[in-house]
């Protein structure tokens, strides 16, 4: 045989060789990378699993679990004499309800609207579900009216002259005081805040606060009467000053029923209005 063909013949027996079975090394290498790719794809069907039944049982945790189902699962603090009913009515809540749909700022606006308070705070609780609640109550210190679109309005104003409509008022306590102020606006409502807040340093009890439109203010004053202050908030310091002293000083037949009024627009000019005697009756 030449040695051509033995060359070609070794090739064909090599070749044939090739397409028997692998070494035992290399077959367990192919087994293992085929058993790392099987477990790898097993380990994506399980964190799909995973992902799937954890995203379910969130949803039906925030949709069934965390969520206000009565009015029992509100905690009131701060007052007690606004139930949990109360609360729920002014704040328009309606169950059941997702607990984290719920937006605290929002609540907090609608029971600062509708309740005598001056301070609310709102948040949630997860476990268990429910809403805390905290109010900071009005103290309502004096009555007052006001002239609103169907006439005039009764309601009650606190220390800072903030009013409250009756039906308001009606869920706290009544005045502290036996003042009543006449003609309530907003704009004038520092004025007669600082009114309330002195009144006990005006001498003799106050009565009245009266409030004209045009914004000039009056008071009225067990021993003095009527007396106008005007609408130049500046000088109010220095009217009470003089209203204290005079009513220390002046007769008490010049004061109350003996005088149509006292006029302290300008304090350092006090003028004092006589009512006039009245005419002897004629035989």
């Amino acid at each position: 045989m030449s040695p051509d063909a033995s060359r070609k013949k070794g090739f064909k027996l090599g070749k044939r060789n090739s397409q028997g079975p692998l070494p035992p090394g290399v077959e367990r290498r192919r087994r293992l990378r085929q058993e790392r790719r099987q477990e790898r794809l097993i380990q994506l069907w399980r964190l799909v699993f995973f992902l799937l039944t954890s995203t379910g049982l969130s949803w039906l945790l925030l949709t069934l679990g965390w969520s206000l189902r009565s009015a029992t699962q509100i905690q009131i603090s701060g007052s007690a004499r606004m139930n949990e009913n109360v609360v729920v009515k002014a704040a328009g809540l309606s169950f059941p309800q997702s607990l984290l749909s719920l937006e605290p700022r929002q609540i907090e606006t609608k029971l600062m609207q509708e309740l005598p308070v001056q301070e609310v705070s709102v948040q949630r609780r997860l476990l268990p579900p429910g809403l805390d609640i905290q109010l900071v109550e009005r103290r309502p210190i004096a009555a007052a009216t006001r002239v609103g679109p169907d006439g005039i309005e009764r309601g009650m104003v606190d220390l800072e002259a903030q009013w409250m409509p009756m039906d308001m008022a009606r869920q706290g306590e009544k005045p502290a005081s036996a003042v009543i102020v006449e003609g309530w606006i907003s704009n004038r409502r520092a004025v007669i805040a600082r009114i309330l807040q002195q009144r006990d340093q005006l001498g003799r009890p106050l009565k009245t606060i009266v409030v004209e439109p045009a914004g000039g203010v009056s008071l009225r004053i067990e021993t003095l009467g009527l007396v106008y202050l005007g609408a130049n908030d500046a000088l109010l310091d220095q009217q009470f000053k003089t209203i204290a002293q005079l009513t220390q000083s002046l007769p008490p037949s010049l004061g109350g029923v003996a005088s149509e009024g006292l006029d302290l627009s300008d304090p350092s000019q006090p003028e004092l209005k006589l009512r006039p005697k009245p005419k002897p009756a004629a035989p």
